[in-house]
C-alpha cells in the first residue's frame, strides 16, 4: 500500500519551515538529507540508521514524530490520521509504502522542491573580496581591513529565498534564465550579489534582502568583481549594449 495522503503546506511554507531552527533542528536536517538523497526510490529508518550512527533507527521515529508535531503546531495543519484516528506523524514530511517487510520514506514534493531551493547550490562557495564573510575575517590580522564586515546575510538561504521570490531568477544584468536554458535542474540557480560595497559600510546591519541584493548570473557576477570596486549592475549592462551583445 502506498501512502500518499494529501497536506496542506506548500514548498512556500516548507521553505520557512527549514530556515527556522525552533521548528527544523540541525540533526532533522541530517535526517532529512538522507531521505532527500535517496530520492524517488526511498529509503527505510533502519538503512538511515548506520548513515547516523545509531545502533538501532528506532531513534529515527521518535525524531521525526517530534519533528512532525513542531511543523503541525506552527502551520496548524491537520496531520494525516490512521484508521484508528491516530497521526502518521511520519506521513507530515514523507510519503511510503510497504515493501518486502520494510517501509521506505519518500519525501513529499513540496517538502523536497523546499529542500531543493534551501539547500541547492546557491554559490556560497563563491566569495569575492569585497564580500568577505565575517567568519573569515578573524582571519585578517588587525587593522588590515578598515572596514566591518557584513555577516554572511547575502549567502543566508532566507535572505536568498526572499531576494529570489521579490526579482525573480533571472539575471538583473543580462537576463539569463536558467531555467529557460536548461529545464527544472536550472530553478532558481542563480547568485546573489551584494549591491552596497562593504567599504562603504561603517557598520553591522541588517540587509534587506530586496533593496541590497540583487541575482546576477556568474558571469556577470565575476565581471561585476573584476576590479577593487565592483561595477554596478547600471554599468555591466552598458558594457552588454556597448558591445553589441545585447539580447
Amino acid at each position: 500500500m502506498f501512502y500518499d495522503d494529501q497536506l496542506e503546506i506548500s514548498a512556500e511554507v516548507w521553505t520557512e519551515l527549514l530556515t527556522d531552527r525552533e521548528i527544523t533542528r540541525e540533526s532533522d536536517l541530517d535526517l532529512l538529507r538522507i531521505v532527500y538523497e535517496s530520492k524517488n526510490s526511498g529509503i527505510r529508518a533502519s538503512e538511515i540508521a548506520p548513515k547516523l550512527n545509531l545502533r538501532h533507527y528506532a531513534p529515527l521515529n521518535a525524531q521525526i514524530s517530534r519533528f512532525s508535531k513542531r511543523v503541525v503546531a506552527r502551520t496548524g495543519v491537520r496531520p494525516p490520521v490512521r484508521e484508528d484516528g491516530k497521526p502518521r506523524w511520519w506521513h507530515v514530511p514523507f510519503l511510503g509504502y510497504d515493501k518486502d517487510g520494510g517501509f521506505p520514506w519518500i519525501m513529499r514534493p513540496e517538502l523536497a522542491t523546499a529542500f531543493e531551493n534551501v539547500f541547492s547550490q546557491d554559490d556560497s562557495e563563491i566569495v569575492y573580496s569585497e564580500e568577505i564573510p565575517i567568519e573569515e575575517a578573524s582571519a585578517l590580522s588587525e587593522g588590515t581591513v578598515s572596514q566591518v564586515f557584513v555577516n554572511r546575510y547575502e549567502r543566508n538561504r532566507i535572505a536568498r529565498s526572499k531576494c529570489i521570490d521579490y526579482h525573480g531568477s533571472r539575471c538583473a544584468v543580462c537576463g539569463f534564465d536558467f531555467e529557460k536554458v536548461y529545464g527544472p535542474a536550472g530553478k532558481n540557480k542563480i547568485h546573489i550579489h551584494h549591491l552596497i560595497p562593504l567599504s562603504e559600510i561603517q557598520k553591522e546591519y541588517e540587509v534587506d534582502p530586496v533593496r541590497d541584493l540583487c541575482p546576477v548570473c556568474p558571469n556577470c557576477h565575476l565581471i561585476i568583481h573584476s576590479r577593487k570596486e565592483p561595477f554596478t549592475i547600471k554599468e555591466v549592462r552598458e558594457m552588454i549594449r556597448t558591445s553589441g551583445n545585447d539580447q
